[in-house]
């Protein structure tokens, strides 16, 4: 981290690594961690808010529970029934279709996939009034 910095000086290098705790054996530092984990400590945010991780988790975790569950949904409502109707009719056209799209999706990278949701539902919904 400081060795990033050319001037810094030795005694705020030697701060930080108080600071931080990296002046100590690496076992005793994994020590530290692992009790600050159990503790679900895990320190205070580098943005200039400084808060504790913690409770920035907590605040997002709600959004985050249901966003999972509406795609675990979606899973449950069209993927299995799609996945069924073409195991039933094997080596048919339509199983050859969904093959592909399937391989199709997994081949696309999540990040880019998002990103071009994004812009189609931006662009075409953006005459609903939320």
């Amino acid at each position: 981290m400081t060795e990033l910095n050319p001037k810094i000086t030795p005694e705020a290098r030697e701060r930080l690594e108080k600071y931080y705790g990296l002046d100590k054996p690496i076992i005793t530092q994994y020590g530290i961690w692992l009790k600050r984990i159990v503790k679900l400590d895990f320190g205070d945010s580098f943005f200039t808010d400084r808060r504790p991780v913690w409770t920035k988790i907590k605040e997002r975790l709600p959004i985050t529970i249901l966003i999972n569950a509406l795609s675990l949904l979606l899973i449950l409502i069209f993927a299995i029934p799609i996945g069924v109707s073409s195991a039933t009719q094997r080596y048919s056209l339509y199983d050859n279709i969904t093959t592909v799209i399937v391989f199709i999706g997994f081949a696309i990278p999540t990040f880019w996939l998002a990103l071009l949701l994004m812009i189609l539902f931006g662009v075409y919904l953006d005459w609903l009034p939320i």
